[in-house]
């Protein structure tokens, strides 16, 4: 009999830290076996769950409350699955539970394991082990394949964690960043994010300026009061937003954006340029083949190295390329080419000079086309539509807020779309919401920006 007790106690401790489990209701009585159970292959560890002494000790029947019971076998075996330990078996406990009977009104009771809550045959350990794994850019039905449950019990669990995204409306980031994605059912969610540690602050099921505002409402002004800068994109109702929402914040279009429309208007007038020659003319292979040194910075163009051009049959430099492009352009071209290229040095160097001169010709422009802007090059229209937003682009530009950018939250906006093409596409916002949060937002420390306000 003692080396019975001894071996038993063997394999359970054994067992137990084999499976990570150590609950004391929890008995493992003899050696694991497979066995094959509904078309699944599993390998099963027998198991005892017994009642603690003090719980028999304080025990009352939960149907009249009378204190005497007597013992009543065991209720038939039931399966707990666990995480697996073996890469082509599932892991379950094969489980017996300890009965007693009440001698007032013979209903019974059944002893039950902290592994599991009441009902469910998936342990604890299961369902942390899918959350962990929801972390990862794995679709639910591949989680739910390889841990043996069914998609709806990953769902369940998805569903679950969403108690960890509750947001403080007493408390808001020093600096924000607006932005949208596209998500469930092909519309536009609004996203937020804060500028310093790249915390998700807030994903909201749509973009609309009245969902956006409703939002933000929910904060006390003193907190809105606090926001000191914006970042966004050229969107024009954000700047209207911002202004309600947040009196004392600098709003800053990114960027990345500025650079973007004067760079596509700049290449759209070259292929316009190009078009006006013969395909096989000189010309316009000039234009065509070396489009990427017309939106290089000059500084940048190789004035050195020579290499031979194919298309124009002669030795030249990047530089010559670029001067010779220029010579043949017209003036509407030139003009937009020194434009891109001094927006492009500001951002590369910014001074108040730069800015003050770069400032001066939005406002030339604009006031040589205050009669009619329709008659305006495509260059024009984009600095036209950087001098209606003059003054967050001066922000922009200036060089304490020139780290202020979207680039965070395009990188989130990138995983997102990750997120989104791994699961085959979203029906459910909630599910879209919660797997970006776990897959973004834990693990940040978003304590930085709490002492910095």
């Amino acid at each position: 009999m003692t080396s019975l007790n001894y071996t038993t106690n063997i394999i359970d401790s054994t067992v137990k830290s084999c499976l990570n489990c150590h609950d004391p209701h929890l008995i493992f009585d003899d050696e694991p076996y497979k066995d094959t159970l509904r078309g699944t292959k599993y390998l099963l560890f027998p198991a005892t769950i017994y009642f603690l002494p003090q719980e028999l000790a304080d025990f009352r029947c939960h149907n009249c409350g009378f204190t005497s019971f007597y013992r009543s076998g065991f209720t038939p075996m039931h399966l707990i699955k666990v995480p697996s330990v073996n890469s082509t078996y599932q892991t379950a406990i094969a489980a017996r539970s300890a009965r007693i009977r009440c001698r007032n009104c013979n209903s019974t009771c059944s002893a039950s394991s902290e592994l599991t809550d009441h009902g469910c045959q998936i342990s604890k350990l299961l369902k942390a082990k899918i959350a962990a794994r929801l972390r990862m850019d794995i679709s639910a039905k591949t989680i739910a394949f390889e841990e043996g449950v069914s998609a709806s019990t990953v769902n369940r669990t998805l569903d679950s964690t969403r108690c960890e995204f509750r947001n403080n409306f007493n408390f808001l980031p020093l600096h924000l960043c607006f932005d949208e994605f596209r998500g469930t059912h092909n519309t536009y969610h609004f996203i937020c994010l804060d500028a310093d540690n790249h915390a998700i602050q807030t994903i909201l099921p749509n973009r609309l300026k009245q969902t956006i505002f409703n939002y933000f409402m929910r904060f006390p002004a003193p907190v809105r009061s606090l926001v000191r800068t914006v970042s966004c994109d050229l969107n024009s109702y954000y700047v209207d937003l911002i202004k309600k929402l947040f009196p004392n914040a600098k709003i800053i279009i990114d960027r990345f954006h500025i650079v973007q429309m004067l760079n596509r208007a700049v290449n759209s007038m070259r292929t316009d340029l190009m078009n006006r020659f013969d395909n096989n003319s000189k010309n316009y292979k000039l234009f065509k083949r070396n489009w990427k040194l017309f939106l290089k910075r000059y500084d940048d163009l190789n004035c050195t190295y020579q290499f031979y051009e194919r298309s124009q049959r002669e030795w030249v430099t990047a530089e010559q390329l670029v001067n010779q492009g220029l010579q043949l352009a017209d003036q509407d071209f030139r003009k937009a080419y020194w434009d891109y290229q001094r927006l492009l040095e500001i951002i590369d160097d910014p001074t108040p000079s730069k800015i003050k001169i770069f400032k001066q010709c939005l406002t030339e422009v604009n006031q040589k086309y205050s009669g009619s802007r329709s008659e305006a090059s495509k260059a024009d229209k984009a600095l036209l539509t950087l001098y209606d937003n003059l003054i967050p682009v001066i922000t922009a530009l200036e060089p304490q807020y020139c780290h202020y950018t979207n680039g965070p939250l395009e990188g989130i906006n990138r995983k997102i779309k990750q997120i989104q093409r791994t699961a085959y596409g979203y029906r459910n916002f909630e599910h879209l919401k919660a797997r970006i949060y776990l897959q973004t937002y834990l693990g940040k420390d978003t304590r930085n920006s709490v002492k910095t306000a």
